[in-house]
């Protein structure tokens, strides 16, 4: 599957025990295609050098170490 998946140079992101979401605040720009409703409460697609900032503080375009510092949720 691994090989037929990187065929065309496709990119791949491992999620084994990765938590589902980062919890952030973000800037509209960085925001590629909203998805999901009210309700159930809206979700982002958001581009990959998005930046993180949480509580107000704006912590850096994202990184693994910057990931490290965000709020995470199921």
């Amino acid at each position: 599957m691994l090989k037929y998946i990187t065929k065309n140079d496709e990119r791949v992101v491992y999620s084994r025990g990765l938590k589902s979401y980062i919890v952030a605040d973000i800037l509209d720009e960085d925001i590629v295609c909203p998805y999901g409703d009210e309700e159930h409460e809206y979700k982002f697609v958001l581009s990959d050098n998005f930046t993180c900032i949480s509580y107000g503080e704006i912590l850096g375009k994202v990184s693994p170490e910057i990931i490290e510092l965000m709020p995470k949720s199921n």
